[in-house]
């Protein structure tokens, strides 16, 4: 029998926070020490709380795990993304897709593996691949840092 080589790995779509967000980020915490490698903002999760407050109250709390946020609007986003960013060590990514966020579960998404080539985060782990990035049933991503 062979042994199977590498590591799948796990991002978690974190639910809408109800009521303090305390406990929300606590789970998060948890999560990220359970050995997920990237934690997903449900885009919209709180209309009364920003998304890239929380991702930078994440990014204050974990240490690992990349930190994805759906689009914000340019009139604050940039400065708020920035901000995150810098918080994250390098950690926070961005949706630029709405329909990548919405199909999370299903398709996996994608992301520019910084060598020329593209990385897609499935059920079984990560896929590599070569060429124009955005085929058929995958979703963009662009990492910040």
């Amino acid at each position: 029998m062979s042994e199977v080589s590498g590591r799948v790995k796990v991002g978690i779509v974190l639910p809408r926070p109800h009521g303090d967000p305390g406990e929300w980020l606590s789970d998060a915490v948890a999560f990220e020490a359970a050995g997920a490698d990237a934690l997903w903002m449900e885009h919209g999760a709180a209309p009364s709380l920003d998304p890239v407050t929380l991702a930078a109250a994440l990014a204050a709390l974990t240490y690992r795990s990349l930190l994805v946020v759906a689009a914000v609007p340019a009139a604050n986003g940039a400065h708020a993304l920035a901000t995150a960013e810098k918080l994250s060590r390098g950690r926070l990514a961005l949706i630029t897709d709405v329909e990548a966020e919405r199909d999370i579960g299903d398709a996996g998404a994608q992301r520019d593996s910084g060598d020329g080539g593209a990385e897609r985060g499935t059920d079984a782990g990560t896929e590599r691949g070569t060429g124009e990035a955005g085929g058929e049933g995958m979703r963009t991503v662009v990492r910040l840092g």
